[in-house]
């Protein structure tokens, strides 16, 4: 599982020099040298090149490689710098890529007591419903030929039927809890896939959980490579028992996950994005969340669940970015908390998004873990790759050094040495080649530990 955190902005360091005041060194530096050399140029010999060999090319040369020389020591600073600043790029562009992934809810389904949830809560039909006037349970008949659970898993799949009998969705894995129930519930699932007409009813995966699925469940299928289709229906039946009483709205959800979504005719694609869950600390990790950017401007947040250190460091980042100005709270509205409400709220959000309601953020939490999770219509681009700066390393400063102190030296040679009659061949090259070597030496090593520290100091 990917972890949710950002490096702090890294410093920028530059290595520019003072363009005029290095031309003014050149020019004065060359005037000197001129002045002395034809102070001391015998005075009946005519000027030729020589004259201009210790006078302007040497000087040249010499203050060049000085330069850069300097240029070497001071890009090991700004080599490091860039070297950090590409490190926590890289490590952002990752993250973003890992939030941008997706998942799409090909068909979903809520049962309430109220006819239209979403659209009573987005203020866009009906009455906004609070608690407690809002209607508790969902009525249910007394047939002696389907149980309740049979009656509510028949409902919930009933819209989605004609997608599940096609050929684009076969091949379906279903994850089912009941508030109360066991292991028979799936017998009455499978029921009542059987009074739907749909394929492999009786060989299908059904997995019962005993705990109300959580968000990053979805985490794995979002990750599957695009070769290995995901067709899994999740669904949560949050209902009393019959002779109980209860403050909690009554619901139940189904929705089919798939990661190659078949778009039918007037069909609205809604996308669920990489969910970040198990969080403990949400004032530290939200500012990240929506840093990454799953999607860029939620205009909702749909919430349930979440104690006093939840909700107030999440609404407080919302607000400092300016995003989801409506904050939806399931409890408000539907009554006292109940483990349903997180999938009920990713459904009525799913509403919203078809709706035409823009990007939603839906956010919940149990047992002090947080979660986050956001839906649109659009799938949000990836991020471009990082890339690395325009900064040159200590090395290459280091290969016009050598080849400044090189020319240098073949210019003192030829205007200050005496010529003797034989030199050696060896001692030519060594005493080019030495300098050079050196110079190439501290370069490279200036570079490789501006990287070492680099990556050390960003804990690799």
């Amino acid at each position: 599982v990917m972890e949710w955190w950002l490096y702090s902005e890294q410093e920028d360091i530059q290595d520019g020099m003072p363009v005029l005041a290095v031309v003014m060194i050149y020019i004065a530096l060359i005037a000197v040298c001129l002045f002395i050399q034809a102070l001391v140029w015998p005075e009946n010999k005519p000027v030729t090149f020589e004259f201009f060999i210790p006078s302007v090319l040497l000087p040249t040369c010499v203050l060049t490689t000085i330069l850069f020389f300097v240029k070497m020591v001071l890009s090991a600073t700004v080599c490091y710098a860039e070297i950090r600043k590409y490190i926590a790029k890289s490590w952002e562009v990752e993250l973003k890529t890992y939030a941008r992934k997706n998942i799409a809810l090909a068909a979903w389904t809520a049962l309430t007591p109220l006819e239209q949830p979403a659209l009573n809560m987005l203020k866009l039909e009906g009455e906004f419903p609070l608690a407690p006037k809002t209607p508790l349970r969902i009525e249910i008949e007394d047939l002696f030929e389907q149980t309740r659970n049979e009656q509510i898993f028949t409902k919930l799949l009933t819209p989605m039927a004609m997608m599940l009998n096609g050929n684009n969705y076969r091949g379906i894995e279903i994850i089912v809890w009941v508030r109360g129930g066991d292991n028979f519930c799936v017998d009455a699932l499978r029921r009542g896939l059987e009074h739907l007409n749909i394929p492999n009813a009786n060989a299908c995966e059904i997995e019962y959980l005993t705990e109300c699925p959580e968000y990053g469940m979805v985490d794995k299928w979002i990750a599957a490579p695009d070769d290995n289709v995901i067709n899994r229906i999740v669904i949560t039946v949050d209902m009393h028992e019959e002779d109980s009483d209860s403050k909690s709205m009554e619901s139940a959800c189904a929705f089919l996950f798939t990661n190659h979504y078949v778009r039918g005719a007037g069909e609205k694609p809604v996308y669920l994005y990489q969910p970040m869950s198990g969080v403990t600390d949400v004032e530290e990790k939200m500012p990240v969340y929506l840093e990454v950017e799953s999607v860029i401007a939620p205009k909702t947040l749909w919430y349930t669940g979440l104690s006093r250190v939840d909700k107030y460091p999440l609404l407080q980042a919302l607000d400092a970015k300016n995003l989801a100005s409506e904050r939806l709270d399931m409890e408000a509205s539907l009554g006292e908390k109940s483990a349903g409400y997180r999938w009920l709220a990713l459904a009525l959000a799913a509403d919203a998004v078809r709706y035409a309601q823009g990007e939603q953020l839906v956010a919940t939490s149990e047992n002090n873990k947080f979660a986050i999770t956001s839906l649109s219509s659009k799938k949000t681009n990836l991020p471009d790759k990082a890339k690395w700066g325009h900064t040159i390393p200590p090395v290459v400063h280091s290969v016009i050094v050598s080849g400044g102190l090189m020319i240098s030296w073949l210019f003192y040679n030829v205007s200050f040495t005496p010529k003797p009659e034989h030199i050696s061949t060896l001692w030519i090259v060594a005493s080019l080649a030495i300098p050079a070597i050196i110079a190439f030496g501290a370069g490279l090593s200036l570079t490789v530990l501006a990287v070492n520290k680099a990556y050390q100091h960003m804990g690799y």
